[in-house]
């Protein structure tokens, strides 16, 4: 098949087109998705055990009639990164009121580099190791950051995969209408 050099071109640019979109789709450049469950929608949240970068196991019943934002990442995601300081400063205005962040570490190269990384960007909540059990656990995790929010009661009430900072404002009022 001879293809003239204009159609070459404009095969080449709809590929290009084609690759990019999958590129930016896998990575959650295209911004958040956020799905809200209400009412007979609730599921209860997965028990885990998880060990904290000091190796203690840390199970979700330890926050047992909190609300609790459960946040999947990497220090290698930069969109993570992105939003740890939103968490910090949503962890400093609502813990005394009932709130608890806990960060899901999904790195692979152990506690101690995700120790230091979590001193280095002031990560004063929890923050476990993850495994692919409470991956599946949670539903699979498709993208990191991946961020539930989960009442008093133990039931996930919204989903946030990937970052923008447009969905803090949901999320903080998702919050205040918890606690």
């Amino acid at each position: 098949m001879n293809l003239s050099r204009p159609q070459v071109l404009i095969l080449l640019t709809v590929l290009t087109v084609i690759l990019l979109t999958a590129y930016k789709v896998v990575h959650f450049q295209l911004g958040p998705s956020t799905s809200d469950s209400s009412g007979e929608d609730l599921r209860p949240v997965p028990q885990f055990s998880l060990p904290n970068l000091d190796g203690k196991n840390v199970t979700f019943k330890d926050f047992a009639n909190k609300v609790v934002v459960v946040d999947f990442w990497a220090t290698w995601c930069g969109p993570c990164r992105e939003e740890i300081p939103h968490l910090n400063k949503l962890y400093e205005n609502y813990r005394g009121k009932g709130l608890v962040i806990v960060g899901i570490s999904m790195d692979t190269e152990g506690p101690e580099v995700v120790k230091e990384f979590a001193k280095k960007f002031r990560m004063e909540y929890p923050v476990v190791m993850g495994d692919e059990n409470v991956q599946q656990d949670f539903g699979g995790i498709v993208g990191l950051p991946t961020t539930f929010i989960i009442d008093r009661k133990g039931n996930i009430v919204k989903k946030y995969t990937g970052y923008q900072p447009g969905f803090l404002e949901d999320m903080e009022q998702t919050i205040q209408g918890l606690i």
